[in-house]
């Protein structure tokens, strides 16, 4: 059993993630819409959208999406931090992605949706492989800067948008890789000065 248990304790976090998602769409449309991302609400003080627009879905098709990027987030990094880390990370990068759509882009005016903090939690599994000398760190975090690139320059894609019912926030994805470069660089830089000192 104790075994069973150490096996399952990395995805701990992940699940309750998940868990959440899912009692939070099973709520009536009017409790979601007071919880989404909205920059009416924002500007009224409503906080607590800067967090929990990250939680809610436009349709199922969005939220099984969803599901699924979590899902590799966790496959490719639960265990790489402590459950104090990840509440930490992605608790600041949610309200990251969530100033930076309110202050650059004033268009957004609702948002639901985990895709921006997946962006933000790959990125940061990304760094941690770097800083443990994992090559494939090098080629997520490549991989996840041309993703963002190509989207800022091609834009939202249409038939993806059709599918979840809602237009595709690309830059929720941008912030969500801006905001745990942020959050995670300076933690590399920092263990590598510190190991360099001690050498």
């Amino acid at each position: 059993m104790h075994k069973f248990k150490s096996y399952f304790a990395p995805w701990l976090p992940y699940l309750l993630v998940a868990a959440a998602i899912l009692l939070l769409a099973a709520l009536p449309e009017h409790m979601q819409a007071a919880l989404s991302y909205s920059r009416d609400g924002i500007a009224d003080a409503q906080y607590w959208r800067l967090v929990t627009g990250h939680l809610l879905h436009s349709n199922n098709w969005h939220l099984l999406m969803n599901l699924g990027g979590l899902l590799l987030a966790m496959l490719l990094h639960a265990g790489c931090f402590s459950y104090r880390q990840l509440a930490a990370h992605w608790l600041l990068c949610a309200v990251a992605i969530s100033v930076l759509l309110y202050v650059g882009s004033e268009q957004i005016r609702i948002y639901v949706g985990l895709s921006g903090l997946l962006h933000a939690m790959l990125t940061l599994g990304a760094l941690k492989d770097i800083q443990q000398k994992i090559n494939t760190g090098w080629l997520l975090l490549a991989g996840l800067i041309a993703k963002v690139s190509f989207e800022q320059w091609h834009g939202p894609d249409e038939d993806l948008a059709k599918l979840i019912n809602a237009s595709v926030a690309t830059d929720a994805h941008l912030y969500g890789v801006i905001s745990a470069l942020v959050l995670g660089l300076p933690a590399i830089i920092w263990l590598n000065t510190k190991k360099a000192q001690q050498h």
